[in-house]
Formats: C-alpha cells, sequence, structure tokens
C-alpha cells in the first residue's frame, strides 16, 4: 500500500481584488501538488469578485460571501469549513510559485513534532516595462538562534510562505478581531511560542507591491502609510502579548552551566523584542532586572549580542523622553547595568554606519544626540559568560 498523504486547505481572505484573486487561485490551482480545498471567503466585495471566482469553476474550489468584518472575522469563519490536515492561508494579491505546497507540506510529512513550515518570498512589482521581481525585505540569519527568537523580534515570515497542522490553529484559538492591524503577525508569535518551526529559504512566493488601499472598509490605509501603521500596531500586540508569553520561553533560548546565567540572558532576551518595536519601558523592566542577576560575572558575547539587536529593528530607534532618563539611569545600577549600557550604545554606532551609508546626515545628528542623552557608553568590558544560544528548544518550553 502506498503511502497517503495528508491533505491540505487553502483559504483565501477576498476584498475588492477580483483581478489580482484570479491571478492567486490560477497560481494554487498549478501546484505540483494538490490542493484539495480552497475556500475563498469575500469579506464583502462589491467589485464583481463573486462572478470571477465562480467562472473559474474547480471541483477543489468554494466560495463564501459574508458582510465586511475584516480579515481576522473572514479568516474565523473560513476555518470552520477547513476539512485539510494543513491549512495554507493564501493573500489574495500574491503569487504562489508552483512547487510552494509541496515543499511546505514535505517539511510536516517529514517530522510530526514540526507544526508549521515557512518558507521565503520575493517582491514584484508590475511597471511599464513589465514585472519587476526583488529580493525579500528583511530576513535574518536563521543560522543563529531558533526561528522562533528571529521571529518575535521581527515579522519576516509571511502565511502565503506558512504551513500549519490544522490542530495547532485549534489550539491557539482563533484570530485576534479586536486586532485591525498585524493579525498576521499576532497568529504567528502564537503559534511559535506553541509548537517547533521549521524554515526553508526556499523562495515559495512572490509578494505583490501596489498602491491599493489595505485593510477592512472601516480601517483602511494608503500602501505608503502601511510601516507607520504597522510599526505602531507590532507594539499594540506585543503588548498584549507581554502576559501571555512567558519569561520562561525566552529563558530556554539559552543555556549555562548556571541557570542564573540563562535567565539573565532570557530576560535581554525579551527587552530586546520590546526595544526593536521600541516599547523602551518594557524593555528597560527586562534590561533593569537582568543588571541584578549574577553580577559577579560579566556579559559574554551572546548576551552582547542580544543588546546590539535590541538597537536593529526596522523602526528605527525612537525612545521617549522618560524612556531616554532611565536609559541613562542604566549604567548606574551595577556594573552589569553599565555592560548592557555599553552594548546598546554600540548598537547605536551600528545604526550610525548604517545612516552613513545610506546618506542619511539628518539621522546621524539625531543618533549622536540620543547617544548623548542617553548617556550610553562605547567600550565593551571584556567578554565574562559563555551562556550559548540554542539553535532549537526543548519540548518543555513550548505553552500547553
Amino acid at each position: 500500500m502506498g503511502l497517503v498523504l495528508s491533505t491540505i486547505a487553502a483559504i483565501v481572505p477576498t476584498y475588492n481584488r477580483k483581478d489580482y484573486l484570479v491571478d492567486t487561485l490560477q497560481s494554487l490551482f498549478g501546484q505540483t501538488r494538490p490542493v484539495e480545498q480552497i475556500i475563498v471567503w469575500d469579506d464583502g466585495s462589491v467589485d464583481g469578485t463573486e462572478d470571477a471566482v465562480k467562472s473559474l469553476r474547480r471541483d477543489n474550489l468554494t466560495y463564501h460571501r459574508a458582510p465586511n468584518a475584516g480579515k481576522s472575522s473572514a479568516l474565523n469563519q473560513a476555518m470552520k469549513f477547513v476539512q485539510g490536515d494543513y491549512v495554507w492561508i493564501c493573500d489574495d494579491d500574491d503569487l504562489l510559485l508552483p512547487h510552494a505546497a509541496e515543499t511546505l507540506a514535505g517539511i510536516l510529512d517529514a517530522d510530526p513534532s514540526i507544526g508549521v513550515a515557512g518558507g521565503c518570498y520575493a517582491r514584484f512589482s508590475e511597471g511599464p516595462s513589465g514585472r519587476v521581481v526583488t529580493d525579500a525585505g528583511y530576513w535574518p540569519d536563521l543560522a543563529q538562534g531558533t526561528p522562533a527568537r528571529s521571529l518575535l523580534e521581527d515579522i519576516f515570515l509571511f502565511q502565503p510562505a506558512m504551513m500549519v497542522r490544522r490542530e495547532c490553529y485549534e489550539k491557539v484559538g482563533p484570530f485576534n478581531e479586536n486586532l485591525h492591524r498585524s493579525i498576521d503577525y499576532d497568529m504567528i508569535a502564537r503559534l511559535v511560542v506553541s509548537t517547533p518551526i521549521r524554515m526553508t529559504e526556499d523562495i515559495l512566493f512572490q509578494q505583490r507591491k501596489h498602491d491599493g488601499d489595505r485593510g477592512s472598509s472601516k480601517h483602511r490605509h494608503s500602501a505608503s502609510d502601511s510601516e507607520k501603521v504597522w510599526s505602531a500596531q507590532d507594539r499594540k500586540v506585543f503588548r498584549n502579548l507581554r502576559e501571555k508569553i512567558p519569561l520562561s520561553f525566552y529563558v530556554a533560548m539559552y543555556c549555562d552551566e548556571r541557570p542564573e546565567l540563562a535567565e539573565r540572558a532570557g530576560l535581554m532576551q525579551r527587552g530586546c523584542v520590546y526595544g526593536r518595536r521600541n516599547d523602551w519601558n518594557n524593555a528597560l523592566d527586562d534590561f533593569e532586572v537582568a543588571a541584578t542577576i549574577a553580577t559577579d560575572m560579566p556579559l559574554g558575547a551572546t548576551e552582547m549580542t542580544i543588546c546590539r539587536r535590541a538597537m536593529s529593528g526596522k523602526h528605527g530607534v525612537w525612545p521617549e523622553p522618560e524612556e531616554i532618563l532611565r536609559l541613562g539611569r542604566l549604567k548606574e545600577r551595577s556594573d552589569i547595568g553599565r555592560q548592557i549600557s555599553q552594548s546598546l550604545g554600540r548598537g547605536l554606532t551600528w545604526r550610525m554606519r548604517v545612516a552613513a551609508t545610506e546618506a542619511q546626515p539628518a539621522e546621524i545628528l539625531r543618533l549622536i544626540g540620543l547617544l548623548k542623552k542617553t548617556g550610553l557608553s562605547l567600550k565593551p568590558d571584556p567578554e565574562g559568560s559563555k551562556v550559548q544560544e540554542r539553535r532549537e528548544l526543548p519540548a518543555e518550553a513550548y505553552l500547553c
């Protein structure tokens, strides 16, 4: 008897993008591994989406329509109709490469302990001279640490390059319908702290860049405003997750013969996650506690790197005045606090070099001013602890 493969259900939520949607569906039809169920959930479109989808006439394609309520509601309603073992959520304006389903499902088939399979993407736009394809935007060094750590620091995995076991979605609960933006990131964060994820750097879809508006009918924003909107919303998402992702998950990313050193690194890692989204009050809550732990052991290379990453988020470094004061007082707490301050300062100098490379003199001056206001030092102490970052999290780290 041959191997029985798990089945795939693709969900495509859509709102007023019938032309892009048809291209997306055609790319789903052309997968080298069949997608047994394709659910289009129309979130109240008024552009003829229903006629466009129904004209395609495929046995595995079903169309559902509901009043406009936003993407979270659309996904939650569509999930009720899923029959496949694996769930693949695809945006209505992107193009899935032919091998995407086969690659992602193959990862899940090969290891039952993996709950999420993810991959890379490229970007494209349509211009007067035809299609222009570029690399992905932010992409971390996946050779360092765990995918979970990288994903909590910044979003780089998108749903069309992500396949999830259906029971994992059932485990973490529905999409958050109180969020108007960053709902994908909220769900990804909840998934990666609940189940192991495995990544491939294969390009699995092409993300369409266009000038159309985003969001539901009540919360539209232009493409040009996306960066500002997402920055604020990511900060909101992680404030909501602060109490839901325990410190123990961050601590499990590190190991040392002395457990308190792993705890210190875990605190600094959580501080890094919040610093990268300019929530410096929450970040400093963690850095200040870290400054009181294992004060006999100076920071090691791993811990210094965590601090530098705290300053290298894609949204820049923009502490509020009261947060600047707290940053300045950090070095007064202990020798460890001083060393954390030094490592954060090294992160700021990295941002200055980036600004110089990109010929941004105003940003260089702003960062110099921030360095002076915070009093962050630049010269690190010799390395101390040998705490290491894990490449895989222990099973007990995941939330039940």
